[in-house]
């Protein structure tokens, strides 16, 4: 408990202007109690600044008050006088006269007198002047110090755990409640979510203004490493990134091994500059999504797709034999453009989930309709002439003959009908962009819209290290499992031998039902075992050999982590192993980093510095780019009557001005009466 002294004396000079308030505030005094060696005493020396704030802050952060610096002197570049006051100092300013009118904040001023200030003696170094040990206001309770400005600094334990979150895109909130479960509870923290939160904000805006040319230079350095590892983009007259387009050696062999046939789609909110992420996307051995290439645009146009493809072609050699897309028309210019080779083929779903809305009203209820429609559009069994004359009889059938839409959609009926793919060998392998779209999905989920470049750089490869991992484990399973065979057939036992997983399931199920040919869509290397598979799409570069490289440090710290951990665990109940266990580390500590580390503001930054991978260049030729606006960034204008019908919809509340029950409030109430005037 902190002893109290009342005195009849002012604490403050007469002559102060401070008012009446201060007078009387003052004239109960707190004296802080605490162990004598904590105490800062007049003539007490430190070597650092760093050991003299230290100090004080222990001191202070024990017998419970907050601190904060009020002053310092300095010649050249040395601090020679510093001053540190009780958080509690001073009073809050007033702005204005007019301002008392308003509900104001509260203060955690009363004018508290206690402080200390130390002097710099080239010899001694710090050296204590003056002390004022008094309050006049009590110490902060044993169990309210935890929220003391002093007990929630983010120390190096906070702040790396803070980062590896963010590595793992785990949001702040998040990140928190699992530093209170890490911790041993909110009491032991030493923070609060507040600081998690800024902590986020200044790590983002350590790279704000340079995200950009540290992406360029972080993809230059690995351009050094491998030649293989390829990317390029473009500016605009600002010097503002408009499109980036890159690609690593494993997703080239991907594309030789599976990127005969690819699909294409774009997604949206995957950054902060709302550029749009457009990966190729293709089927592996096992039938699993593989990712070819990566890119950005800050249009959904044909110039931006065309140069798109042109850098695709140029990187991979050759192009795909077939591209799957949605209906957008700057990619239907761009493939023609471009792509001159390759069969361009639309997503079926998109074209088929128009069907409802383009209907007439009397027939959505018609189940008939629908049937016959999906009988002659999904069959893959019928011919070009045979759709035709099958769909023009279903369009006398229900009156469709002169619908606007459905005319259209048969004059473009190559380029979505499963008909007209009959001759493509491997066509039914990719007929919508759902593949594309599930792949979005996926990486959206390591995203967040607010990202910097950086940082969605970090995510996306977060993202293809897991879809490589799950299609390394199927390879393990190919492996290493013999399935069990359902015939005495000499096709499926050999079949068993060569075929993925995926594949052989397929292969058994036909087999089983005494067809003993395998399957014409699963014939070819693509669903071969992966040590089998060889490439069916161009060929491999030299450059383009896969080394795994194994970073020995990391196989290191994970031991030595897993180490503390099961060494902490083990001694959780018995406090003499924990101070016997605390005295071991501080030991070894001082013997391998010497007396007195602090982590300074440099070590702090060389953090962040490591989160990203490089650091923020002092001359940036590559700004990033403006926020644009894509179709995917907002939501289309409602009409007047949507709007109306909306807004009729919602109950109506009782005004706190004019006392009339409508869709408005006292804040806005003029303003609406203003409006309903002005139509009379």
């Amino acid at each position: 408990m902190d002893s109290i002294m009342r005195s009849d004396e002012d604490y403050f000079d007469s002559n102060s202007s401070s008012s009446g308030e201060e007078a009387e505030t003052s004239k109960v005094v707190y004296v802080p109690k605490g162990p004598d060696e904590l105490k800062p005493k007049i003539g007490q020396s430190f070597m650092t600044l760093d050991h003299a704030l230290d100090f004080y802050n222990n001191y202070a952060r024990y017998v419970g008050f907050d601190t904060r610096k009020n002053g310092s002197k300095k010649e050249k570049d040395v601090i020679t006088w510093i001053y540190v006051v009780c958080s509690q100092e001073g009073t809050k300013q007033r702005k204005s006269e007019q301002s008392e009118l308003k509900s104001k904040r509260s203060s955690i001023k009363c004018y508290c007198n206690a402080k200390v200030s130390w002097k710099y003696f080239m010899s001694v170094g710090y050296v204590i002047q003056s002390f004022v040990e008094e309050h006049n206001h009590e110490m902060v309770e044993e169990r309210h110090k935890r929220f003391m400005k002093l007990n929630r600094n983010l120390d190096l334990v906070h702040q790396k755990f803070i980062l590896d979150c963010a590595n793992a895109n785990i949001g702040p909130t998040l990140s928190f409640s699992l530093l209170k479960e890490v911790l041993g509870g909110l009491d032991y923290v030493g923070c609060t979510i507040l600081e998690v939160r800024s902590y986020r904000r200044d790590l983002r805006a350590y790279v704000e203004g340079a995200d950009a040319q540290m992406l360029l230079n972080e993809m230059r350095r690995k351009n050094e490493l491998c030649s293989a590892f390829t990317y390029e983009y473009e500016v605009n007259s600002k010097d503002r990134m408009t499109r980036l387009f890159w690609c690593d050696p494993t997703a080239k062999r991907n594309y030789h091994l599976y990127g005969d046939i690819v699909s294409f789609d774009t997604t949206y909110s995957t950054n902060r500059y709302c550029m749009i992420f457009a990966p190729f996307t293709g089927k592996d051995n096992h039938g699993r999504p593989v990712t070819f290439v990566a890119v950005l645009l800050s249009k959904e146009n044909a110039n931006s797709f065309s140069w798109l493809f042109n850098q695709f072609i140029k990187l991979m050699g050759v192009a795909p034999k077939l591209i799957v897309t949605d209906q957008d028309l700057g990619m239907k210019v761009a493939v023609e453009e471009v792509l001159v080779n390759t069969r361009h083929r639309w997503c079926m779903w998109h074209v088929m989930n128009k069907v409802a809305d383009k209907l007439p009203k009397n027939m959505l209820g018609s189940e008939q309709l629908k049937k016959e429609l999906d009988a002659c559009v999904w069959s893959e069994l019928i011919e070009p002439d045979a759709f035709e004359e099958t769909w023009h009889a279903i369009m006398e059938r229900y009156g469709l003959a002169n619908n606007d839409w459905f005319s259209s959609m048969f004059a473009s009926r190559r380029f979505w009908v499963p008909a007209f793919f009959r001759d493509f060998p491997m066509s039914s392998l990719i007929k919508t962009s759902s593949l594309s779209e599930s792949q979005n999905s996926f990486f959206k989920r390591y995203s967040k819209s607010r990202a910097n470049l950086m940082q969605f750089y970090m995510n996306y490869n977060h993202a293809l290290e897991t879809q490589r991992s799950n299609s390394a484990k199927l390879e393990y399973y190919d492996s290493t499992k013999v399935p069990i065979l359902r015939t005495e057939l000499e096709i499926e036992k050999h079949a068993s031998t060569i075929y993925s997983g995926s594949a052989y399931n397929a292969i058994q199920e036909v087999i089983v039902y005494f067809v003993k040919l395998i399957p014409e869509k699963l014939r070819g290397g693509r669903w071969l075992k992966s040590q089998f598979v060889k490439p069916i799409h161009g060929g491999f570069c030299v450059d383009q050999e896969i080394h795994l490289a194994v970073d020995k440090k990391k196989i290191v710290f994970k031991n030595l982590y897993a180490l503390f951990i099961e060494t902490a665990q083990s001694i959780e109940g018995n406090i003499d192993q924990i101070n016997a266990f605390d005295a071991i580390m501080e030991e070894g500590k001082k013997q391998l980093l010497g007396e007195g580390v602090v982590l300074s503001s440099t070590e702090k930054r060389a953090l962040i510095e490591n989160f990203y991978g490089s650091q923020v260049p002092n001359f940036i030729e590559v700004h990033p780019p403006d926020v644009v606006s894509t179709k995917g960034s907002g939501s289309r204008k409602k009409s007047k009557k949507e709007s109306a019908m909306k807004l009729a919809m919602k109950p109506c509340r009782k005004c706190g001005n004019c006392h009339e029950i409508g869709h408005h409030d006292s804040r806005n109430c003029k303003k609406v009466n203003e409006k309903v005037n002005q139509r009379q």
